[in-house]
């Protein structure tokens, strides 16, 4: 037996091992999915679980019950995304949209990272799975996060979660080296280039440093 539907190809039993977060059937050549998915299956880049991983995140699906984990590895200093894998046991959509998304964030900084949404290019009943995707990948820069406070060594507090900024850098920054602004502190010293709910916090160590110069 034989399907083919519109925009689709053929699967075939000999590929079906590498497609079984696809949901195929092995023992039927069947055709599900649109071309371009079908390429992020038969020869995905990403889909490995990534055993030098030091942060990671899990999305979970309430409408099919499938779920993604993406993990990746960001580099401590530059704090950029030197590599990411994902495993799943969702269907192609998921797979492709979680191959696509970490094609799309390697080599770059988890600052610019900020505000992940969902990918447009899906169909309105699929969208659902880049959602998942997405979810999975907020929680793993969570977790990037998280690890960073727990290694952080200094002796006033953390500000900056995304970076290991803290207290006392900033006010070095700021009283010795003249930043005069958020921006400023960002620029020297990384503080606040990350989520961004850091940056008030920086405003006020601003603030009291200038009401401090005032009073002397």
């Amino acid at each position: 037996i034989l399907h083919k539907f519109e925009h689709g190809v053929i699967l075939r039993p000999r590929i079906a091992v590498l497609l079984h977060q696809a949901a195929v059937c092995q023992n039927w050549e069947v055709a599900i999915y649109p071309a371009e998915i079908m390429e992020r299956l038969t020869e995905p880049k990403n889909n490995a679980d990534l055993r030098d991983a030091n942060a990671s995140g899990t999305g979970v699906s309430f409408l099919c019950g499938s779920r993604v984990t993406i993990k990746l590895r960001i580099d401590p200093d530059s704090n950029i995304v030197t590599a990411g894998g994902f495993t799943t046991n969702g269907c192609g959509y998921m797979a492709a949209a979680a191959d696509t998304r970490l094609d799309e964030i390697a080599g770059k900084p988890v600052a610019e990272l900020g505000s992940l949404r969902a990918g447009e290019n899906y169909p309105e009943r699929r969208r659902q799975c880049s959602e998942v995707v997405a979810e999975a990948l907020r929680k793993a820069l969570a977790d990037n996060r998280q690890r960073i406070v727990e290694e952080y060594t200094g002796e006033k507090a953390l500000i900056c979660t995304c970076f290991g900024v803290g207290e006392d850098t900033i006010e070095s920054v700021i009283r010795k080296q003249g930043a005069n602004s958020v921006d400023a502190v960002s620029e020297m010293c990384r503080a606040g280039l990350g989520c961004g709910s850091c940056r008030m916090l920086i405003q006020e160590m601003l603030d009291d440093a200038e009401a401090t110069s005032g009073a002397v």
